[in-house]
C-alpha cells in the first residue's frame, strides 16, 4: 500500500463529510454560474488565400463578419438579416447574439432573441441549442421552462458540448425534474469531465467518492479532484487540501 493510499485512508471518515458538504455547495453554485449564454458570434476571422478556390467568392457570412469588425455594423447587420431570412443557420445565430445584447445599431430584443436562437437550434447549431437552453432555464425572453431547457440542451450535448452535459448533469444530481437521478448525472458530467471540464471533473469526483450513481472509488475521486485542481477550480484544491494531498 502506498503513503499516499494509506495517508488517505486514514482521514477518509473526515473527507466523506467535507465531500458530502462540499459535494451540496459545489452543485447550488454550479447551478447559478452555469446560467452564462455563449456569445462566440464573432471570432477572429483568418482567410488564407491558397485555402480559398478562386472560383468561388468569399462567403458573404465572411464578409459581413469583416464588415462589422471593421466598424461597418449596419451593413453587416443587413447581411445577417438577408442571410438568416433565407434560412442561414450562422446568420440567425448572429442575429441572436446581436439582439441579445443590443449591439450594431440592433435594439435588445429578447423575444427576437429566442426567436432567431430557436430557428438556428432547429437546424442543429449547437450554441444556439445551448443558449436556448439557458433562456428557457432563467426564463429570459420566454416563460420558464425546464422540461424545455433540458431538451434543447441533451440536443447541444449530444453534439459534445461541454457546458450543456454539465447543464443536465446538474439538473439530474439535483433532481430538478421529476426525480434525481445520480446515474444520469454521473453519465453527463463524465462527457464532460473527458473534454476537460472543471466543474464536471469536480462533481463527478464527488459522486465517486460517495458512490451515487457510479460504484464507490476512491482513487479515482482524487484522480478527477488533481485533474480539476489543475485548472484552478478552487473547490477541488479545497477537497484536497482536507485530505492532505497535494493538488
Amino acid at each position: 500500500m502506498s503513503g499516499v493510499t494509506r495517508e488517505r485512508n486514514a482521514c477518509f471518515a473526515s473527507a466523506r463529510v467535507a465531500g458530502a458538504v462540499l459535494g451540496l455547495v459545489s452543485v447550488l453554485y454550479s447551478a447559478s454560474a452555469s446560467a452564462a449564454l455563449s456569445e462566440s458570434a464573432f471570432p477572429a476571422i483568418q482567410i488564407r488565400a491558397e485555402t480559398l478556390p478562386t472560383e468561388h467568392p468569399i462567403a458573404s457570412n465572411q464578409v459581413a463578419l469583416v464588415q462589422y469588425n471593421s466598424g461597418h455594423r449596419s451593413e453587416a447587420v443587413k447581411v445577417w438579416q438577408s442571410l438568416a431570412e433565407q434560412g442561414d443557420t450562422e446568420a440567425q445565430f448572429t442575429l441572436a447574439v446581436l439582439y441579445n445584447r443590443g449591439d450594431g445599431g440592433v435594439a435588445k430584443d429578447m423575444i427576437e432573441a429566442v426567436r432567431w436562437y430557436r430557428k438556428a437550434a432547429e437546424q442543429g447549431h449547437v450554441i444556439a441549442q445551448y443558449n436556448l437552453g439557458v433562456l428557457y432555464a432563467t426564463g429570459t425572453g420566454v416563460t420558464r421552462d425546464l422540461n424545455a431547457a433540458t431538451q434543447w440542451w441533451r440536443m447541444a450535448a449530444l453534439q459534445g458540448h461541454s457546458e450543456a452535459q454539465f447543464n443536465l448533469g446538474l439538473y439530474y444530481a439535483e433532481g430538478t425534474g421529476d426525480k434525481q437521478d445520480p446515474a444520469e448525472a454521473v453519465k453527463w458530467w463524465a462527457m464532460a469531465a473527458k473534454q476537460g471540464y472543471a466543474a464536471a471533473q469536480f462533481n463527478l469526483g464527488l459522486m465517486y467518492m460517495k458512490g451515487e450513481g457510479v460504484d464507490e472509488n476512491q482513487d479515482e475521486a482524487v484522480r478527477l479532484w488533481r485533474m480539476s485542481a489543475d485548472q484552478g477550480f478552487n473547490q477541488a484544491i479545497t477537497v484536497l487540501k482536507v485530505l492532505h494531498l497535494s493538488p
